[in-house]
């Protein structure tokens, strides 16, 4: 089921994570809101395809701390649909 990158992310709120206010912010700066409405399989491709990791914060952010982000979703979503 595909997802729309803000319900990928309010999922993600729900379930703890602390970093989705800073990836809703880089794509309000980026996109303007306009590819608000896109539709994704997986949070991952949320977090790899939406936004510019280079274009986000260098102090607090950057490609490692969204690579490392995007890592960690991507192996849980890997354990979690390994029967």
């Amino acid at each position: 089921m595909t997802k729309t990158a803000t319900e990928w992310l309010n999922e993600a709120r729900a379930n703890g994570a602390d970093w989705v206010d800073k990836a809703l912010e880089n794509i309000a700066l980026q996109l303007e809101g306009e590819a608000s409405d896109k539709h994704y399989p997986c949070l991952s491709r949320v977090i790899m395809c939406h936004f510019s990791w280079v274009d986000t914060d260098k102090e607090t952010q950057g490609h490692k701390y969204w690579w490392d982000i995007y890592k960690s979703i991507e192996n849980s979503e890997t354990k979690n649909s390994t029967p």
